[in-house]
């Protein structure tokens, strides 16, 4: 029973999707009752034009099979004009149909019979941009394919397609007052032929005037660092959905709109307002878990005042939430403080306690110049471990510098201080380290739940110098990487590796927060966490100075939304010469609204008896 509550969550979030679904289905059922039981069987003409006439047909809805004949004949009597602008939408204005009821176990079928004709050709199109934007790279773009070839059959769709495309690109790019100077289809039915022109005045291209932003969280210094749309550039809609996608990013609006008043436009200006609904401050968090090798639930959207989401997501955290076998209770409580001032500096407190592992953890941000891919951290963080023989006291505090390339590499340049007091088969130690680092990752991937063929690279470099604030020298490097691919048949392969390396004389001198351990639920399944490493005299896992970790992952889908996985993992924490540790497990998945819902069994090929499970919520990569 210890395990239900997660049982129940889980089984309340699929109650909800069963739920959507049986009222999506009842709809359904309702309008197949209103839909006629009449059928309508096309003879002549390919499946395309068969396809078009289906939907020129006049409306049946509601015609029952004992309609009366002067029904029947009203419906005949207007579906042969419909029937003829369908055949024109696709060429043919030279069709020709008979339409026939008749009666069929007890029911009205309507027989029609198409002789489609020969379709009109095309036979030239000339399609001219005049005005300010006939230069610009989007309409050189629309010009380069016009709707038709010469030969093409005249599909009427094709040509207002491509008139809309025209007034689109026009308004999006600020040519408000664009026009159709000349907008002709020529054609001759008797030489079935069709000549398009098209002349389109893009008129002068409107600026942004001034822009107006209606908030409370920022002042104006700080505010302009997120305004992008300015006073005097072109107007172009592309830009106006950025900057409404930054200013929803920036963790402060639960709305924003980025509205051009058009109304208001003149002499070649319109100005642009920016209309927010600010998130509540404050968000408070309390969750329960069991098992603390994943994301911590708090970075999630269940809580008090969670309009907005976390004003931080803790990279401590940043894999699934998550439950596993081999880890104890623990509970969290959380407070965000999305803006703590008016230059918007951020706040996060998180008291976590844990049958093995307790902490309080601090962070403070500055957001920098260009705030959305840019800023600074500061953190503090209070550990208590008593695991396997290992008791820690720990404080860790660190200023981070974060930036987010173009190519969007995300780059993490810092400076550490870390203090441990360790207790190891009753013997204690103190180390202190202070140390500068880097860290660069970056992910790849088409899509955010449910990704196909991508990949995530991650690498870190950090060292300290022995008599400079720290106990010893330490040069430490650590490489993770993940790559996923999916076959032609659905089928997915995902590989999983991690490779670190520490140069120091003496493991002992090494914070346990920066020893390498293996084994649990991110690392080699089958084993419990952090239980692969150097032991002491009593046994007790103290780590190792390298780590060594891989993880083959083959999925297959089985029906509907669900798939069958199996696995290997192998690896090992140590000091000089690895000893591959070998877990091997299968699964299934589960495709939700909200990501991928995986459980698996796993056990170490030597004791297979030794069986753990695993949950976990969130996308591969």
């Amino acid at each position: 029973m210890k395990h239900n509550w997660i049982v129940g969550i889980v089984i309340l979030g699929l109650g909800q999707s069963a739920m959507a679904a049986f009222f999506q289905q009842n709809s359904k059922a309702e309008a197949a009752k209103k839909e006629s039981p009449i059928k309508v069987n096309f003879h002549g003409g390919d499946a395309a034009l068969q396809e078009n006439l289906k939907a020129f047909m006049p409306p049946m809805r509601g015609l029952q099979c004992n309609a009366s004949q002067a029904r029947m004949q009203r419906l005949v009597e207007a579906a042969e004009p419909k029937l003829q602008q369908g055949a024109e939408a696709m060429g043919y204005y030279d069709a020709r149909f008979t339409v026939t009821p008749s009666v069929q176990n007890n029911c009205w079928v309507l027989d029609i019979g198409v002789q489609p004709g020969l379709p009109i050709m095309v036979s030239t199109v000339a399609v001219q941009v005049d005005g300010e934007g006939r230069n610009l790279k989007e309409f050189r773009e629309l010009l380069a394919k016009p709707p038709y070839q010469p030969g093409e059959v005249l599909i009427q769709q094709k040509y207002e397609d491509y008139k809309t495309n025209l007034g689109r690109t026009a308004s999006n790019l600020g040519f408000f007052e664009a026009e159709y100077l000349t907008k002709e289809v020529k054609i001759d039915p008797d030489l079935r032929q069709a000549w398009i022109t098209l002349n389109f005045n893009t008129g002068r291209r409107y600026k942004v005037g001034t822009v107006s932003v209606a908030q409370t969280v920022l002042d104006d210094k700080h505010l302009k660092r997120f305004i992008r749309v300015k006073q005097g550039d072109y107007y172009d809609v592309d830009a106006i959905r950025k900057q409404r996608g930054l200013l929803d990013k920036s963790g402060y609006y639960r709305n924003v709109d980025v509205l051009p008043q058009l109304k208001d436009a003149k002499d070649g200006v319109v100005p642009v307002t920016i209309d927010t609904a600010r998130c509540k401050r404050y968000r408070y968090v309390w969750a329960l878990g069991y098992g603390a090798n994943g994301r911590d639930a708090t970075d999630g959207n269940s809580a008090s005042g969670t309009d907005c989401g976390p004003a931080i997501v803790t990279e401590q955290n940043e894999s699934a939430l998550s439950f596993a076998s081999d880890n104890g209770f623990r509970t969290t409580m959380r407070m965000d403080i999305r803006w703590v001032n008016k230059k918007g500096h951020k706040f996060v407190s998180r008291l976590r306690l844990g049958q093995n592992k307790s902490a309080v953890d601090f962070v403070y941000r500055v957001p920098l110049h260009n705030p959305e891919h840019e800023y600074v951290d500061g953190t503090l963080s209070l550990e208590k471990m008593d695991s396997n023989g290992v008791k820690v006291n720990g404080i860790n505090t660190a200023i981070n510098y974060n930036r987010r390339t173009d190519s969007d590499w995300q780059q993490k340049m810092y400076v550490k201080y870390v203090n441990e007091s360790i207790t190891v088969d009753n013997v204690k130690d103190n180390t202190y380290l202070t140390l500068a680092g880097i860290r660069v990752k970056k992910t790849k991937k088409d899509d955010d739940l449910y990704p196909t063929k991508d990949w995530r690279l991650e690498a870190q470099l950090q060292g300290s110098v022995k008599n400079v604030l720290s106990s010893q020298s330490l040069l430490q490097a650590e490489v993770t990487a993940k790559k996923l691919h999916t076959f032609e048949n659905k089928d997915k392969l995902l590989l999983q590796g991690k490779a670190g390396a520490s140069f120091t004389n003496d493991l002992n001198g090494i914070p346990v927060s920066l020893r390498y351990f293996a084994g649990g639920q991110n690392s080699v399944r089958g084993f419990d966490t952090d239980s692969l490493g150097d032991t002491s005299a009593s046994g007790a896992v103290i780590g190792g100075k390298h780590v060594l970790t891989t993880s083959v992952e083959y999925e297959r889908p089985i029906k509907d939304k669900w798939s069958a996985a199996a696995f290997i993992d192998a690896g090992d924490a140590f000091d000089t010469k690895p000893k591959l540790h070998t877990g091997i497990g299968a699964g299934v998945r589960y495709k939700s609204p909200i990501g991928p819902i995986r459980a698996d069994i796993a056990s170490p090929t030597d004791d297979l008896k030794d069986v753990h499970f695993y949950f976990s919520l969130g996308p591969d990569l």
